[in-house]
């Protein structure tokens, strides 16, 4: 059992993972709700909000406010200065993947409850195991690219934000970009509205069957005539100035993307591929910036926030996760992506100010998650870390693998619990039954903690068995690119096991 020390050093770490969140309203909206000093003016309902942009940063840790908050200059700098600043707000769920953080986001209860437990999961059915994706729907298809997997919120069990904007007055209009389809989609919950994402097999934004069967004349226009621009920056330079550059990590070290090409400039011709120009791109800040483009667009062309009917607008920007998971949350590449973005949302807050009018619309940003920091360089106040070997990632290997030949054994939990304990590098290994069934009713150590939340992450009555193992937090495998974004792995030195090598097996129940 982990001493009070190590369980409160654990929640402390959890804390950090998970208090993602910012949630900033725009000053210049404090008088669209009419409000000022607790009390309302003669003309609140004049000025009440005429367009809602929800923003999400994809991976975006709430230390970087703290960091890096003095070389802000644009859009967060707005924020911070003239909005709300939330702190201690979370993602209270153990699943912080991007589909589960957007759903939870948009519906505002837990993903047991909306039943978007994960990016992707696995479902019993009467022939087996069956991989499912968190919007795939071979019901629909990819609008101009058929051969693609149809995309909808069909997985979504809640209305969401969206909906409940329209139902309140159905002229109101609802709009949804984002570099990635799960973070289009589920914001924009079942409305039926303008939702595109970013395809680089496409080389376009695009949307499925289940919003619409062409595109409109302003999209393609967008395709043709600002997408390539976009196409002619084929070198990602650093934007750093260079008296801030020792606020990161160094530019050269060898556990960012391949190893290789882990320095500035990042040019495609170097770490592209002929042919594949997008997907190159897609892992670049400039995309973050060709979404604003877009979303700029739809506010024009649909006339958002023009009206008397409320609109709603989610803007997703997924490239700080990109960056974070290729290159690490200190790099010198996400601060120089953190910088860009900082520009390019002042920019974009300035044109609402401009088109639809200063104090007509209201924004809320957020993070969907966290992440973890590479175990060489980490935050302030945590332990230094290292990289699992090739040899105890074989080790763990081998016994995930024998625990799945014997997975309907009821003495497996226990073999491979003893199993783990012997390795150097694990510090215990618990069973199930052993994190919530305590003898004294509370929660053994921090691990439980965790695995209650992942409890109210997936439905009790339909959950499969769940396996989950953690090595020392001294000790992470593969690179950057392979880190979780929540706290798996780095759970207070710890090891879960259940009987089965399943994280879950079915999509929540509905809410009682």
């Amino acid at each position: 059992m982990a001493d009070r020390r190590r369980t409160s050093r654990f929640r402390v770490r959890a804390a950090a993972v998970t208090r993602a969140t910012l949630l900033a309203i725009a000053g210049a909206c404090a008088s669209a709700t009419g409000v000022a000093g607790g009390t309302t003016s003669s003309s609140t309902t004049a000025l009440r909000p005429r367009l809602v942009v929800m923003i999400v940063v994809d991976q975006f840790r709430e230390p970087y406010l703290e960091r890096y908050g003095d070389l802000f200059t644009g859009g967060f700098r707005r924020l911070l200065d003239q909005g709300r600043l939330y702190t201690r707000a979370t993602h209270d769920h153990a699943i912080t993947e991007t589909a589960v953080g957007h759903a939870t986001l948009a519906t505002g209860v837990y993903p047991m409850r909306h039943g978007i437990v994960a990016n992707e999961w696995q479902e019993r059915t009467p022939k087996g195991l069956v991989d499912v994706s968190n919007v795939d729907d071979s019901t629909v298809k990819i609008v101009g690219s058929p051969t693609l997997t149809g995309v909808s919120p069909h997985y979504l069990m809640r209305t969401g934000l969206a909906d409940w904007i329209v139902a309140a007055n159905p002229r109101s209009q609802v709009a949804s970009v984002s570099a990635k389809d799960r973070a289009a989609v589920q914001p924009a919950a079942h409305a039926k509205g303008q939702v595109y994402w970013f395809e680089p097999r496409a080389g376009r934004f695009v949307t499925s069957t289940y919003y619409r069967d062409r595109y409109p004349a302003w999209s393609d226009e967008f395709t043709a005539r600002e997408l390539p621009r976009f196409a002619r920056d084929s070198v990602w330079a650093s934007t750093i100035p260079a008296a801030a550059l020792g606020r990161a990590s160094a530019d050269t070290v060898p556990w960012e993307a391949d190893g290789v090409h882990t320095s500035f400039p990042h040019r495609f011709v170097d770490e592209g591929h002929p042919g594949e120009y997008w997907s190159w791109f897609s892992a670049t800040p400039m995309l973050d910036a060709a979404t604003l483009a877009y979303a700029r667009t739809m506010v024009s062309s649909l006339g958002l926030g023009r009206d008397d009917a409320p609109d709603f607008l989610n803007v997703s920007l997924s490239q700080t996760d990109r960056v974070g998971h290729t290159y690490g949350p200190l790099s010198r590449e996400q601060l120089d992506n953190l910088l860009r973005l900082d520009r390019e949302l002042g920019e974009f807050f300035t044109f609402l100010d401009r088109t639809v009018g200063a104090g007509r619309w209201v924004v809320g940003l957020s993070a969907d998650h966290g992440s973890l920091v590479a175990p060489e360089t980490p935050w302030p106040g945590e332990r230094a870390g290292r990289r699992g070997t090739a040899e105890e990632k074989k080790m763990l290997t081998a016994i995930r693998d024998s625990a799945a030949k014997l997975e309907n054994d009821p003495a497996t939990a226990a073999r491979i619990a003893a199993a783990l304990r012997r390795l150097p590098f694990v510090a215990d290994a618990y069973m199930h039954a052993q994190l919530m069934s305590p003898s004294n009713g509370a929660p053994t150590d921090s691990f439980a903690v965790l695995e209650r939340r992942v409890l109210s992450s997936i439905a009790s009555s339909k959950a499969g068995p769940v396996t989950c193992a953690a090595p020392a937090t001294a000790v992470r495998t593969g690179t950057i690119g392979t880190c979780p974004c929540s706290s798996w792995g780095r759970v207070s030195r710890r090891a879960a096991i259940r009987p089965a090598r399943r994280r879950w097996t079915s999509r929540p129940r509905s809410r009682a």
